[in-house]
């Protein structure tokens, strides 16, 4: 039986719309402003468990991305949250779930909202589609006994309306489809999400075989409160 691939895209921002920073935020590292909006383990209902990230670096896939000419949004997203203080969540599973974070914070407002603006480009559906589909199919050139029993590998990614948490936010969903030899074909949701409060700009991503948006959504909406909460009491 084939076993469920997990190449979590990590978008290295995150999430949702609250107050701005006040004055005393001078007193709190921009650092510390960062870890306090990474997911934790209370923010997840008993039975998700929690596991260092894979050291994959970055740069594999940023290299990938740099292949694919409608992710150029997607480079430069990534490389102004790479250049700015930041701070890493693990990795939270829960049966065929993960769910994973991170925020980076900006010198202001103004360069955060235009990351996000990036983020928002309409070009990223067609880069996260085909980047994704890369990943995987690295991942099978890695397993060939796996790769033995899979026919094909499409990924579908669409931009989510309506997202209403923090200053400003964007996400996008989808799925990956696995064709098997055998006719059958297996399933993986994925989706990202960033979003800006003040100047940090928070992002997420998950996979999941099954609805995990009640699980989710108030993790997303716990870690946003403690961003925002860093910002205006420093």
């Amino acid at each position: 039986m084939i076993r469920r691939f997990v190449p979590v895209l990590l978008i290295a921002a995150s999430c949702f719309a609250l107050v701005a920073p006040g004055a005393a935020a001078a007193t709190t590292t921009d650092k510390q402003v960062a870890r306090a909006g990474v997911l934790v383990q209370s923010d997840f209902p008993t039975g998700w468990t929690t596991k260092a990230r894979a050291k994959t670096p970055d740069s594999v896939l940023d290299a990938a991305a740099a292949k694919i000419a409608s992710c150029k949004p997607f480079i430069a997203f990534s490389k102004a949250n790479k250049n700015n203080p930041r701070a890493k969540s693990p990795n939270f599973d829960h049966e065929q779930a993960n769910v994973t974070n991170t925020v980076s914070v900006y010198a202001s407002d103004t360069k955060a909202e235009a990351s996000i603006r990036t983020f928002s480009d309409a070009r990223m559906p067609e880069c996260l589609q085909k980047l994704f589909n890369a990943v995987y199919e690295k991942q099978l050139e890695q397993d060939k006994k796996t790769a033995a029993q899979v026919t094909s590998v499409t990924t579908a990614i669409a931009p989510v309306a309506d997202v209403r948490i923090g200053n400003e936010a964007v996400a996008y969903q989808g799925t990956v489809d696995i064709g098997l030899k055998d006719g059958t074909t297996q399933t993986v949701g994925i989706g990202f999400a960033a979003t800006r409060v003040g100047k940090a700009v928070a992002g997420y991503s998950w996979t999941s075989d099954t609805d995990i948006s009640a699980t989710l959504q108030p993790a997303i909406v716990t870690s946003v409160k403690r961003l925002q909460d860093a910002q205006a009491t420093g």
